[in-house]
């Protein structure tokens, strides 16, 4: 077997080289090399159940390049992003990293976040009972109060640290320009003592059916007895003084009854009459009030012309 000679290498190695550029010349213009970025969840692994992993970033955005053949056949939900919990017990973890994966040939150029401060707490389930709160106002001359919240107990479950800190559950209702009874349903918020909304747990249910009673405000006020006749006397008589007994109703109800009512009126029938009619009336009671007193007495005089 011949071997080539020292002065044989050159040519070759130089033919090798020409051909590994051309290779990666033609390459590059039939098949180059793109980059793409995709936002990629999270996923935590190996963890045990009776644990809650907190602070652990959702999303990562990732900077791949690939040849644009494999781009036209790439799929996002290919790429994994993932904290490894194994072995991981209650506890502060600075610094843990976030591993990413991705099919084939591609590369990953930037990764938005490689590593987080991970905190690993129990898991706590805890119910809060549910409160109502309202906000705005209802039309001028009404008052809204709660009729009934269903569920009206809220469960929350999560890192107990988190848990334990939730201090209510509450439902907000806006009562902007409301003036008759109403229902919604709305979402849950639950607080810690100072207001601020406790994130990362989970509540259940998340939204609540509220029922709200709106009634008109009521008041208090006397309201005039105004007698209208009707008819005529006999033949040589005439309508003399009118008496009413009481002169006025005291009323206690909302307060459109006073608008629409400024007066209560009592017919009285006259035809005929040669003597002083009396007659006695029961008076109504207001819708959602009471009217005081319960009946009046109109005495109307006949006496001769």
């Amino acid at each position: 077997m011949r071997f080539p000679k020292r002065d044989e290498w050159l040519p070759l190695i130089v033919c090798l080289l020409a051909a590994a550029f051309f290779w990666v010349y033609v390459m590059n213009e039939q098949n180059p090399q793109v980059e793409n970025s995709y936002t990629i969840p999270v996923e935590t692994r190996n963890l045990d159940r009776a644990l809650v992993a907190t602070n652990v970033p959702s999303r990562v955005r990732l900077v791949v390049r690939m040849s644009r053949t494999d781009m036209a056949t790439f799929r996002s939900e290919n790429v994994k992003a993932y904290v490894d919990l194994s072995n991981l017990e209650q506890g502060d973890y600075p610094n843990t990293p976030i591993y990413v994966t991705v099919p084939g040939n591609a590369t990953i150029l930037e990764q938005s976040q490689k590593y987080f401060n991970l905190n690993i707490d129990t898991y706590a389930v805890r119910s809060l009972e549910g409160t109502v709160e309202f906000f705005g106002n209802p039309e001028v001359g009404f008052t809204a109060e709660k009729k009934s919240l269903v569920p009206d107990q809220i469960t929350i479950a999560g890192a107990k640290t988190k848990v334990d800190s939730a201090d209510r559950a509450v439902i907000s209702v806006n009562l902007s320009g409301r003036d008759k009874d109403f229902e919604e349903y709305n979402a849950v918020n639950v607080l810690d003592a100072e207001g601020n909304t406790v994130s990362g747990i989970d509540v259940m249910p998340s939204r609540a059916r509220v029922s709200v009673t709106v009634e008109e405000d009521q008041r208090t006020g006397n309201i005039p007895f105004k007698v209208e006749t009707t008819g005529t006397p006999a033949d040589g008589y005439k309508i003399g003084k009118i008496t009413v007994s009481p002169a006025q109703a005291t009323v206690k109800a909302p307060g459109s009854y006073f608008k629409e009512n400024e007066s209560i009126t009592l017919p009285v029938d006259v035809s005929g009459a040669t003597a002083t009619v009396t007659k006695r009336y029961s008076l109504a009671k207001p819708e959602n009030g009471i009217i005081i007193p319960g009946s009046v007495t109109v005495t109307v005089e006949i006496t001769q012309q």
